[in-house]
């Protein structure tokens, strides 16, 4: 199992777990003497609560002898001896050893996940119950561990919140002691860090796209080349130089070894853009944003000072019971618009073609299919984001040879902002405009006067194999 470093290592052992901090909060210069560096752990094992305790245990104590009253030095005595059983409490010693099993690290939207803790007592003497604080996507999420007799183990599994697309964070592992009042917390870490992908609901699409250019059909550049396809000149060998491309009557005739040269031809690419504008999608629960937009269907600069509510964050911001509830629209627009991009892309991967991607202002590359929606779980909408047009233009320029541009937005990007995205375009670049409507859109379903581009409209992720074919 991984995680955790092996068992039996000294770093992996919690022995004696003494009032110690994490390793990065010790500040103890190294010739301080042993008996202060341990007061100082202790003191900083007392929390806020049981420090004000004693504050006022102090006090009430020095009240009471000074003007006689028994009432503070009750109190004196009663937080005394609360201080004295957390402290109680607090004292045990403990050894074992925990290995972290994860046995996958990528899911799916909604797959259900968990992560394994084996948490094993190392000595021969019974260990007290400990508690145990694992970390999971920033939160700490408590794991109480049983007392344990020498030699044994218990398993934990903790659950991971799979249900919304993300890169959740494991770690670090903290073993906590203290008291039930919460005024001492002894705290030993370990440097754990694992790292979980939720994959978009994603779909395998045509293997064919419509536009697409083969190699075969490149063009040549003016960039000489050992090997391709555009035969150029011969020159005279040189070291190293592949034997294949010895031409053997030119050297006979010659009495030098002559080989091809070529030119090489450009490799024809496939640019898919996704809008990370907030403003090009539909939220539910939230009111339309192309309310706060120029008649023209473009950002007037306005709408992005006064951002809607429900908008501001995107999806995560939408609550689970909207999304949960099956009703119309229920299902976030980028979302669907994440599932398709994240498909075409994986599966352009997979045929080995060259695809280069801006989603939502984040370039993805990838040399396997699982890299690629990797690089598409942390992608998210903002406000201020570039629209359509701004990434089509940034695109095209970064990578002027694409040869089919595939554009993917909302249902609130109008006909005149899909015109001006394709203007954009390189000339003889084929254009394919994917459009994702939710149910409870105001927007149109079709959507007209976008005759210079094939613009399909998806309402779910699921419809895009189809709708390819159709296109094709």
């Amino acid at each position: 199992m991984a995680g955790l470093p092996e068992p039996g290592a000294p770093v992996d052992t919690v022995d004696d777990l003494d009032p110690i901090e994490p390793v990065d909060n010790i500040d103890t210069a190294p010739d301080e003497p042993a008996t202060s560096s341990r007061a100082r752990a202790g003191w900083r094992a007392v929390t806020t609560r049981g420090r004000m305790t004693a504050l006022v245990a102090v006090i009430a104590l020095a009240v009471g002898l000074a003007a006689g009253w028994r009432e503070w030095l009750g109190v004196a005595a009663a937080l005394g001896f609360l201080l004295l059983a957390a402290g109680v409490m607090s004292v045990g010693r403990s050894s074992c050893a925990v290995d972290l099993d994860l046995p996958q690290s990528r899911f799916v939207v909604g797959e259900p996940g968990v992560a394994s803790m084996l948490v094993r007592n190392t000595s021969h003497r019974r260990m007290l119950p400990l508690r145990m604080e694992l970390e999971v996507a920033g939160l700490a999420v408590s794991v109480p561990i049983p007392s344990l007799h020498g030699g044994a183990g218990h398993i934990v599994e903790v659950p991971l919140p799979t249900r919304r697309r993300a890169v959740i964070d494991l770690g670090p592992l903290r073993a906590v002691r203290g008291d039930v009042f919460g005024l001492i917390r002894r705290v030993v870490q370990w440097p754990v860090h694992r790292q979980v992908f939720v994959h978009p609901r994603t779909v395998r699409p045509s293997s064919s796209l419509p536009g697409y250019v083969h190699d075969l059909e490149g063009e040549e550049s003016t960039k000489r080349t050992a090997s391709d396809l555009s035969f150029h000149t011969l020159r005279e060998y040189v070291p190293g130089d592949d034997r294949r491309f010895i031409h053997w009557k030119s050297t006979a005739r010659n009495g030098t070894l002559q080989v091809r040269e070529f030119l090489q031809t450009h490799r024809s690419q496939v640019g898919v853009v996704l809008s990370g504008n907030s403003f090009d999608y539909f939220w539910p629960g939230g009111r339309d944003v192309d309310l706060d937009r120029a008649p023209d269907g473009r950002d007037d600069g306005a709408a992005a000072e006064q951002a809607p509510e429900g908008v501001d964050d995107g999806p995560a911001e939408q609550s689970g019971q909207d999304r949960d509830a099956g009703q119309p629209g229920a299902e976030d627009e980028f979302e669907i618009a994440v599932g398709c991009a994240a498909s075409m892309v994986a599966e352009l991967v997979r045929q080995r073609r060259d695809v280069v991607t801006d989603a939502a202002g984040s370039e993805i590359r990838g040399v396997s299919a699982d890299s690629v929606l990797d690089q598409f779980c942390p992608v998210n909408p903002a406000v201020d984001a570039p629209d359509l047009i701004f990434q089509t233009r940034r695109l095209v320029r970064r990578h002027p040879r694409v040869s089919l541009v595939v554009l993917i937005f909302g249902s609130s990007v109008g006909a005149a902002q899909i015109r001006a995205a394709v203007r954009s375009c390189p000339s003889g670049a084929s254009v394919l405009a994917l459009r994702t409507r939710s149910t409870g859109s105001p927007h149109p379903a079709r959507l007209t006067g976008s005759d210079a581009a094939r613009v399909l409209t998806l309402a779910d992720v699921d419809d895009l194999p189809p709708a390819l074919r159709a296109a094709g």
